[in-house]
Order: structure tokens, then sequence, then C-alpha cells
């Protein structure tokens, strides 16, 4: 009776078009209308035409600081693969109370404001800091070394404040690992090396794409930890747009930058998910 009366039969896809209509407004227009407004904006402000592009794309500046955008998105990654990784094997191997101990260590410091623990490591780093009096001490310099502004406190920062992203999709990538693999390849005759090389590490490679992927498209768009750690000689892109926007008030300039950095980290995914696509699939082959 419900249905005649509406008029109209419930359906599987009628159903789930109710239900995402909601979600999809909101995304239309606090999401997909402002980034639209972004992408014309570098095209018509000042003036219509490509003037901003061309600036991004002929002045050396702005490439510099795309350039060392990337490469710090890059270094922040292989520095918390190279943490997390043997964490997170450990951790994977943990039952029962150590296991909730390690889980809250790695939690709990995303509990806290990223603006906090980038001042926090500003105060490590000052000349008067804690790492400047530890290496006086020591006896190992003369005189304070000048880690901040530079490029070595923001990858400290960053990868602090990233390696969590990092560990989580492999702990729960390396617990889904049958261990019964790595006792039949000893059965076999490998060793616990062999084992590793050829069962356990193929085995992990969708955690660490998730936790790549993941830790390195957000380093690409990080800003408080550059903006209060890396200062004018260590720029990224983040910072540049902000000082665009709201420093010199080019908003042209600033949407131009966006734009270029929106297209190039969906460049850099598109490319980076053909790669690991590929060599799942040669994997899966084989």
């Amino acid at each position: 009776m419900t249905e005649r009366a509406s008029g109209e039969a419930w359906t599987m896809s009628r159903g789930y078009a109710r239900l995402l209509a909601l979600p999809l407004l909101f995304l239309a227009v606090f999401f997909a209308w402002p980034l639209l407004r972004v992408i014309v904006r570098g095209f018509v402000d000042p003036s219509p035409g490509l003037a901003n592009y061309i600036r991004v794309f002929g002045d050396g500046p702005y490439l510099k600081v795309l350039w060392n955008t990337v490469e710090t998105a890059a270094v922040v990654t292989v520095l918390c693969l190279a943490i997390a990784y043997p964490v997170a094997y450990v951790a994977a191997r943990l039952r029962g109370a150590w296991l909730h101990l390690a889980a809250a260590a790695v939690l709990i410091p995303m509990w806290t404001s990223v603006v906090i623990r980038s001042y926090a490591w500003m105060v490590v780093f000052q000349r008067q800091g804690v790492l400047n009096d530890a290496l006086l001490a020591l006896g190992l310099t003369d005189t304070p070394i000048r880690f901040l502004p530079g490029s070595i406190a923001v990858h400290v920062g960053m990868v602090h404040i990233m390696l969590p992203f990092m560990i989580l999709p492999l702990i729960a990538n390396m617990r889904a690992i049958d261990r019964t693999l790595l006792s039949a390849a000893a059965i076999l005759g490998a060793n616990p090396a062999m084992a590793f090389l050829k069962v356990f590490l193929p085995l992990s490679l969708p955690g660490i794409n998730a936790g790549v992927a993941l830790v390195f498209m957000t380093s690409l768009g990080f800003f408080v930890t550059p903006a209060l750690l890396g200062g004018p000689r260590h720029m990224l892109a983040a910072v540049l747009i902000e000082q665009q926007a709201n420093q010199l008030l080019n908003w042209g300039m600033a949407s131009a930058l966006a734009t270029t950095l929106l297209v190039l980290t969906l460049a850099i995914y598109v490319f980076y998910a053909r790669i690991t696509g590929g060599a799942a699939g040669a994997g899966a082959g084989r």
C-alpha cells in the first residue's frame, strides 16, 4: 500500500541515491564550488589569460619552491618508512597489553596539536635550545649551530607529525600476514633473512604503498611546520600560497599556485598508482 501511495517502488539504486543526496550536496557546496572558484580565479585575476601560470613556470623562485616541496615530501616519506617499518614489524608481533601499549604510543602524539608540536621543536632547535646545549656540553661544537630556520628542523618536525600515518597502515597490513608462510619458508630451507625478503616483504607491500601515498600526499600540502621551522630559505608551496594571499593580496597568483600544486599532486598520485598497480599485478601473475 505504501509503495502504491507514493507512486514509485523502492529499489536499491533509488535508496542509495537518497542516502547520498545530502552528502553530495554538502561536498558540492563546500568543496567543489570553492575549489572551482580557486581554479577559475587563477585564470581571470587580475585579468583573463595565462599571465599567472606564465609567472609560475617562468620565474625561477616559484619553480624552486615547487621543487623544494616535492623534494621535502619525498625525504620525509623515505625517513618515515625507514623508521616506521621496523616499529610496525615489532608492534605487529605483540599481543595483549603490549599491543595496547604500542598502539597508545603511536596514537597519543596525534592528540597533540600540530602547532604545539612544531613550537616544541622550535624550543629544541633554537640557538639556546636543548640540542645546542647538549652539543656544547659534549664538546662536539664550540658555538651554537643555527638549525632554525633550516631544512633539518623542517624534516624532523614533519617526520614526527607524519610518522603515525606510516606506522598504522603498516601494522594493519602486517597483522593480516599469515605467519605460517614464514614457517613454511623455513621448512623449505630459507634462513630468516631470505624468508623476510622473499615472503614477508612482498606481502607487506600493500601497507608500504598505502603509507607512502598517505604521507607523501599530505606532506605536499604541509603548512604549519614549514612556516614555523623553515622560514624563507626553506619555503614550501603552501607557505608561498599563504604569503601571496594574505601578505601580498595577490589572489590570482595564490590561486594559480594552488591549482598547480593540486594538478601536481594528482599527477604524482596517478603515476604512483600505476607503478604500484603494475607491480602488484606482476607479482600476482607470478
